[in-house]
């Protein structure tokens, strides 16, 4: 494939040839888009995993202009669109890696570690309404769920594998859970600052804790660019990213406005924030933050907390506040992610309110919160139909 291929044709993604996403559990994937698994350390090695079947599989459609069998996420994002200002993780990777040397993408043998997203435990201090114990230690002792481990030897195959290439990685995406609480991380970002201190780092945060020498150690690097997670403000903030206080976010985040890093904010839009999402964006605007800063989505999961469960009405207010903000032609991330909104809660659904009230109702119960409280509009308007 030679760079004009690269470019134009619409099912490529380096990815396949350049890096993956670990989670603790074990599980790897080409990133954290994919419907499906490329393998599991505790039945393959790392390097086993990315040569195996399914790789080459995906490598081979993507070099012959044909879909990743599991990248749909991607291309339903890009669809009807020929702008490269969107939100997609494989447009994203063909910018972020276009210094790799192309003669990799020749071969379906090819491979050049240059990204990696590597979720080293589930470790947080968060249990958003929406996540689930896979990605956060707080949801797993609120469920009482366990994970089986991963054998120790394949793990520090994989980090050895890892910090034998830090030199030559230009990307690095930290996730968790949160990943200024991973210890792991420590250790990667003072190898990095030995040998790569100009790669580019990714945080994905909730922004709880900026006293931690991961944190410090960030900080220290040139090139960042935090993607935090925030998608309402004040209680709604406290009930949905719960652990969290508003105020702390607040005072963390004009922490990291003083650096010279870049800051995305990463917001879903789910039934419990159908308008004040709204409100949110406006809010950060108001203080000073680009229509590039907000990189906006539909929650598909879990299923309880997605939008189209609302009643019609409902939802067709939403969708005129959607196509009012469209029409103000706000442009770059944020537009185009109000248009990928608008898209998907037109989409057909089998609405079941009354599960999702009562899904929400038994995580009240749990977590002793009243969500009727936080969100008196939502019930009445609910109430009402």
């Amino acid at each position: 494939m030679d760079s004009k291929e690269y470019l134009t044709n619409k099912n490529f993604c380096p990815i396949p040839w350049t890096g993956f996403m670990y989670n603790f559990d074990g599980t790897v994937k080409n990133c954290i888009r994919n419907s499906a698994s490329l393998g599991n350390l505790k039945d393959n090695s790392l390097v086993e995993i990315l040569q195996g079947e399914t790789n080459c599989l995906t490598k081979h459609n993507m070099t012959y202009n044909k879909p990743g069998p599991t990248c749909d996420v991607c291309y339903d994002l890009e669809r009807d669109t020929n702008s490269f200002d969107i939100i997609s993780d494989r447009v994203f990777y063909l910018k972020e890696l276009k210094d790799v040397n192309h003669n990799v993408y020749k071969s379906i043998d090819g491979f050049e570690l240059s990204t990696i997203d590597i979720r080293w435990s589930n470790t947080c201090n968060f249990a958003c309404a929406y996540c689930s114990p896979e990605f956060s230690s707080k949801w797993s002792t609120e469920l009482g769920v366990t994970f089986d481990g991963v054998p120790q030897r394949r793990l520090e195959q994989m980090k050895q594998y890892v910090f034998d290439r830090a030199e030559q990685l230009k990307h690095v995406y930290l996730a968790g859970g949160e990943p200024l609480l991973m210890k792991e991380n420590l250790e990667l970002l003072e190898l990095l600052q030995e040998k790569n201190p100009q790669v580019n780092l990714r945080i994905n945060t909730n922004l709880s804790k900026t006293g931690t020498r991961v944190f410090e150690k960030i900080c220290e690097f040139p090139n960042v660019h935090w993607t935090v997670s925030v998608d309402e403000m004040g209680a709604e903030f406290e009930y949905v990213r719960y652990g969290g206080k508003w105020e702390d976010f607040l005072d963390n985040l004009n922490q990291i406005r003083k650096l010279d890093h870049k800051i995305t904010f990463n917001m879903l839009h789910h039934l419990l924030n159908y308008r004040s999402l709204f409100d949110t964006i406006k809010f950060f605007q108001k203080t000073g933050f680009h229509n590039n800063s907000f990189v906006v989505g539909a929650l598909l999961n879990p299923n309880y907390l997605n939008i189209r469960h609302l009643p019609n009405s409902m939802l067709q207010s939403v969708e005129q506040e959607l196509r009012d903000w469209i029409n103000q032609k706000p442009g770059f991330l944020l537009e185009n992610g109000l248009r990928n909104v608008l898209q998907y809660i037109k989409e057909p659904v089998e609405k079941n309110i009354e599960y999702c009230l009562a899904e929400i109702a038994r995580m009240d119960q749990r977590r002793n919160v009243n969500s009727r409280a936080v969100f008196p509009e939502l019930y009445n308007l609910i109430e009402r139909q």
